[in-house]
């Protein structure tokens, strides 16, 4: 699966047995061994690999005991197959904590299971990202020297460049060339796989004044229908990837009401977001104070992803006024929308068994989803939160584990 800001491999063990012991060959330990070589790995990308095979039951001696005789001497502990061994190794999987396996070469434990697996393809769920950018013609008015439609165009090329393959990406103008003035036909670029370089080519091609999208009529400015328009993308329905709209304007709603003006985006943006859990950025783009403040941090109140100016009581929008603070809003929106779910291709067959790991460390479990991870069983995804998230998002894991433990066998 790409967009995976993990950059090891990621293993995910799927369960077809039961664990097994491996029969003790000294002291009063005794029963029949059976072999549980641990499953194979799966690359982020969705690659693929061989499973173990599961071993058969060991029969256990009645007054059986896993004590080493003659006991261990110094530097030296008892396996729980009757093993003497250095302490922090194993000999078998029954000497490792739930979740992990005896490596057969190191003698360590590692993540895995015994249970006879195969591997599964998991991976980052890339979320979905419409950008509805205004093209009204106030838009041709210049910033340092440079049209804020072509500061626009380049901060969209670098946002679409720096998040290649980790979002997926659509966009729609507005308002548009096919349906004059206050109404949008359809979106002329729906989120999908790979359409980065369709959006750049696009909008580079509008950076030309003879170009039907060039910014030089019809002059209004409908944000409402824009969203609207917006709103009705397939990939924001998609349930296994997270919908974000990105609203990009350089002023207010101007010239239209169609789409019941700011009401109407307001009502857009808040029913997106409480029907299918799509948040809207808003950014406001403009150096001349010609912005309606007021509109906007509804707008961006409504759509659940404020501003770091928020928190001193600033806007609650993405308020820039020139390249360089666009480019600086752009990048920080696209880190937001990087996920930290992962999802799974096939459903755990018992979820209370999953076993997460950090370069081999174990991150706990969290149903209150402030840190660790939980699994979402509606989407079939392991979502981590709060620090965990971060540290994800940051680059910080090597290598991600999400094992599939044994379902309880049991035993009688």
């Amino acid at each position: 699966m790409r967009g995976s800001p993990v950059s090891g491999r990621t293993f995910l063990a799927w369960i077809l047995g039961v664990a097994l012991g491996i029969g003790c060959n000294c002291g009063m330990t005794t029963g029949s061994t059976g072999s549980g070589a641990g499953g194979g790995t799966a690359n982020a990308g969705g690659g693929s690999a061989s499973g173990g095979s599961g071993g058969s039951s060991g029969t256990g001696g009645g007054t059986g005991s896993n004590q080493c005789v003659p006991p261990c001497g110094a530097g030296f502990t008892c396996s729980a197959t009757g093993h003497c061994i250095t302490p922090g190794t194993c000999s078998s999987n029954l000497d490792c904590a739930d979740g992990k396996i005896c490596e057969p070469d190191g003698g360590t434990c590692v993540p895995g299971s015994s249970c006879g697996s195969t591997a599964v393809n998991g991976g980052n769920a890339t979320p979905n990202l419409i950008i509805a950018l205004d093209r009204s013609c106030s838009m041709t008015s210049k910033i340092a020297g440079k049209t804020k439609w072509a500061i626009a165009v380049d901060a969209i090329s670098q946002l679409t460049s720096s998040y290649q393959g980790k979002v997926r990406f659509g966009l729609t103008l507005f308002p548009d060339t096919v349906t004059p003035n206050c109404e949008q036909s359809t979106i002329p670029i729906p989120i999908g796989d790979a359409n980065e370089g369709t959006i750049q080519a696009r909008l580079a091609a509008a950076l030309d004044a003879g170009n039907a999208e060039y910014p030089k009529g019809p002059c209004v400015t409908n944000i409402d229908t824009g969203v609207q328009q917006a709103a009705t993308d397939p990939g924001l329905s998609d349930p296994t990837h997270r919908g974000f709209v990105l609203l990009i304007t350089d002023g207010k709603q101007s010239g239209c009401s169609a789409g019941g003006g700011n009401n109407g985006t307001e009502a857009a943006i808040g029913t997106l977001r409480q029907t299918k859990g799509v948040d809207t950025f808003v950014v406001a783009f403009d150096n001349t104070g010609g912005i309606d403040v007021p509109s906007l941090n509804r707008f961006a109140d409504a759509g659940g992803q404020l501003a770091p100016t928020a928190r001193d009581g600033g806007f609650l929008f993405f308020n820039a006024s020139d390249q360089a603070s666009l480019q600086a809003a752009l990048a920080l929106i696209g880190g937001r929308t990087l996920g930290c779910s992962y999802l799974l291709t096939q459903t755990p067959p018992d979820p209370s068994r999953l076993f997460v790991f950090f370069d081999k460390n174990q991150v706990s479990r969290d149903p209150a989803h402030q840190q660790g991870w939980d699994y979402d069983a509606a989407k079939n995804q392991v979502v981590f939160y709060g620090m965990s998230c971060d540290t994800l998002k940051a680059g910080g894991v090597t290598k991600l584990d999400i094992v599939y433990g044994c379902p309880n066998p049991g035993i009688n």
